[in-house]
């Protein structure tokens, strides 16, 4: 795939002299956990042994490591053109047995060209370039993006309190939204994995990462060398104080997005993170776009209070314990009507086309047996009524007052809905009263 003329072309992100070879950063002890390695499933024969300076198909420099994941590390990458000046891209180099590193490519290459005169594009941060590389272990995919600032959960200690104002975070949400609309509508995709981490805000000031860069040569990356002899550097993510408001924020990572492509098609897996999933997913009765507005919906509680809206969904053990989850929706929204419980009786037996395996290692084929059901009586009554806690969603929103609490909460009300069907698109959602500006 070659690189999109799209690549960002901010002043500082271009340089007519070429980065110079970073020297060698402190050595860190080989007993210490860095990065990747405090990951329980490591495995350093699987991560490529990237090194500052390295350069990658022969136009990419990896200079300072930025991220890391169970699957990848992500370094700021000079891209080298003989005729062109330097732009600096973020790139992220994905382990060899990462066996859903092709469908995240084939996702986000389709995200990127499914309608480029959408104004929600913007919001998603897309993919420039793609290649593979050969290494120890392998073949490597290597994905290139955009440079971003950091991700939500970050950019939000930066504020008081981890409080950011509410006009900001109202521009955000109906920004975010826009993004969602493009990806449901034109794309026909379903992220699956919303949350703050997947929410990356891009630089208020390009100077921003020119002065990162700058430091960060004089003050090279601490590492190690494990058993295997792999390097291991220690990530350095951290921009410093902002220069100003002007950061936009980007949907990112669709290494488990699903693409939909007829209005019958459902998924039926699991999916989701546990605090944000959708009660259609926890029933096994099947899901589309609008589970990814559920999961926006609870998200906004992270983003306005910093506070997850379910008190209460993990075991003494610490398990995610969907019985728990039920109650509160329960507890929050009413019972779940009597449509939802004849779907969910329907296909309480339905076989998934292929076993999921739990994370305690578990293979299970059904919902049922994956969340440990049955969750509801023939007669539609809920089988752990006495795990039903005591408030409304009226209680859940102390940190808004007079109309605005009452236009937040209408807004909410247009996502946490049981029925899927009833839930707004995200396009009616970013023209509600509560997202605008006054």
């Amino acid at each position: 795939m070659p690189i999109r003329p799209s690549i960002p072309r901010l002043s500082t992100l271009l340089r007519k002299k070429p980065f110079s070879m970073p020297s060698p950063g402190p050595p860190l002890s080989p007993y210490i956990l860095v990065d990747e390695e405090t990951s329980p499933v490591y495995d350093s024969k699987h991560f490529y042994p990237a090194k500052p300076g390295e350069v990658l198909a022969n136009r990419y420099q990896a200079l300072i490591k930025v991220g890391w994941g169970v699957s990848s590390t992500v370094w700021l990458a000079p891209y080298r053109h003989v005729e062109e000046p330097e732009r600096v891209l973020a790139l992220k180099i994905v382990n060899s047995n990462a066996s859903a590193a092709g469908h995240e490519r084939e996702v986000e290459e389709h995200i990127s060209t499914a309608n480029e005169s959408h104004h929600g594009r913007s919001l998603i941060r897309t993919l420039l370039d793609s290649f593979e590389i050969k290494g120890p272990g392998g073949s490597y995919s290597c994905l290139v993006y955009p440079p971003m600032r950091e991700p939500l959960s970050m950019y939000q200690r930066r504020f008081v309190d981890r409080k950011m104002p509410l006009p900001l975070l109202k521009t955000y949400i109906r920004a975010l939204l826009t993004g969602l609309e493009y990806l449901h509508h034109e794309c026909r995709v379903v992220h699956t994995d919303l949350k703050l981490e997947n929410i990356m805000v891009t630089f208020e000031d390009p100077t921003v990462l020119a002065d990162f860069i700058d430091t960060q040569l004089e003050k090279p990356m601490a590492f190690k060398i494990d058993s295997t002899g792999r390097p291991v550097y220690q990530s350095c993510n951290d921009f410093g104080p902002l220069k100003g408001l002007r950061s936009v924020p980007q949907l990112v990572d669709f290494g488990l997005a699903t693409r939909l492509e007829e209005d019958d098609d459902w998924g039926v897996w699991p999916i989701q993170p546990d605090h944000y999933r959708a009660p259609e997913v926890v029933l096994g009765i099947g899901w589309q776009m609008s589970t990814d507005i559920w999961n926006f919906g609870v998200l906004l509680w992270d983003l306005l209070e910093g506070k997850e809206l379910f008190q209460h969904i993990y075991d003494q053990n610490g398990r995610y314990d969907a019985k728990l989850h039920i109650a509160e929706l329960i507890v929050l929204l009413g019972p779940p009507p009597l449509e939802i419980i004849q779907r969910y009786q329907c296909m309480r037996e339905y076989a998934w086309p292929e076993p999921v395996r739990r994370e305690d290692d578990r293979v299970c084929e059904t919902a049922e047996e994956y969340f440990c059901g049955p969750f509801f009586g023939t007669d539609g009554h809920f089988l752990y009524e006495d795990l039903i806690p005591e408030r409304g969603l009226d209680d859940t929103v102390p940190f808004l007052q007079g109309e605005e609490r009452e236009a937040f909460l209408d807004l909410v009300r247009g996502m946490l809905v049981w029925h899927p069907y009833a839930r707004k698109t995200a396009g009616e959602l970013a023209r509600h009263p509560f997202l605008q500006s006054k």
